[in-house]
């Protein structure tokens, strides 16, 4: 069995329920060169994609040809909505939920959930966490690599974090807005660039602002192969070495936290991905696909299995990893 970590989609039900509840996060489907799209009432347009980000028939075909068992449903990046006022996130999240759910159900032996969450309202957050952890078929978070900005090391979450790993829920973390955008509107270097930086930024707050260290639980995937964290890890090392205020709320060198990560396997490269599995095991590397995005790998299967030889590391790569992060747990002991 085949489980991906990084697929996304907007269902048609949560269209139709959040046009009613939460119009201004309701996408308008249409369809044009090279497939469909989704256009928002700020004016961002996002595509082109296939049917299948909004039609789970199209979806399950897809999966299919791609040799996919289980997809892990998640929220796309423009749908995070953290620029929402607290009330209409709230709803939005709860709206989102529930429609993956629907569809896990559905289809139990093809999809579980990750869940959303309003994340611009700790409070919210928190309520609608307290509201997922009963419905089996949430089986993690995928929460953005920021907050409109705020880095998620920011103290404002700490109540959050406590709650997540209380829960046991492993949070799986997608770029959006992210950091030196500004910089990026050419060429499409927002997403070439500006996602693997976010998710290395992402990582550094959580390590250095110690909350990881706190909430020994807390289980954290990245996403693009986990952008350049596994590459400069000992840069990360060597400042918390030279710089008092990269060691102010760790007594521990940075890469003693590498290990509560976890690592999609789209690297769009073969030697790439050869090195992040040697660098962080096959027990922390995932299948991840990106569907269903053009910047998705095509065969994301045969991908890894291009890469992989060992017969042991590419079960674990494709089943038993995603399956173990995706699990819930009560009991973490980090040495």
């Amino acid at each position: 069995m085949t489980i991906d970590i990084h697929a996304h989609t907007v269902p048609e039900a949560f269209i139709k329920a959040v046009a009613a509840e939460v119009p201004a996060a309701c996408p308008t489907i249409e369809s044009g060169d090279g497939g469909w799209y989704f256009s928002y009432p700020g004016g961002r347009r996002s595509g082109p994609f296939p049917a299948g980000m909004f039609d789970i028939d199209a979806r399950l075909a897809d999966m299919d040809r791609d040799g996919v068992d289980v997809h892990a449903l998640s929220v796309p990046p423009p749908q995070f909505q953290y620029r929402l006022e607290a009330g209409a996130a709230a709803a939005h999240a709860r709206l989102y939920n529930d429609a993956l759910v629907d569809i896990a159900r559905a289809h139990p032996d093809r999809f579980v959930v990750l869940g959303t969450l309003p994340m611009q309202d700790v409070a919210s957050a928190v309520a609608e966490l307290e509201r997922l952890i009963s419905i089996p078929e949430i089986v993690g978070l995928e929460l953005a690599t920021n907050v409109a900005g705020t880095n998620l090391g920011d103290d404002s979450f700490s109540d959050l974090w406590a709650a997540v790993a209380a829960a046991g829920l492993a949070v799986v973390l997608h770029p959006s807005e992210v950091a030196g955008h500004d910089r990026m509107h050419d060429y499409y270097l927002h997403n070439f660039v500006g996602n693997p930086t976010d998710s290395t930024l992402a990582a550094g707050s959580l390590i250095f602002s110690g909350v990881l260290e706190r909430n020994a639980a807390l289980r954290i995937a990245l996403l693009h192969g986990g952008g350049f964290l596994p590459y400069q890890i000992g840069r990360f090392d060597h400042g918390w070495q030279v710089r008092p205020e990269a060691a102010a709320r760790i007594g521990r060198p940075p890469s003693h936290y590498l290990d509560r990560f976890w690592f999609d396997t789209l690297t769009h490269d073969r030697g790439s991905l050869q090195f992040l599995l040697a660098r962080v095991g096959a027990d922390r590397l995932a299948l991840g696909s990106d569907y269903p995005f053009d910047m998705a790998d095509p065969d994301p299967v045969g991908s890894v299995r291009a890469a992989v030889a060992d017969p042991a590391a590419l079960d674990k790569i494709l089943r038993q990893t995603p399956e173990a992060l995706l699990t819930r747990v009560t009991e973490v002991s980090h040495a």
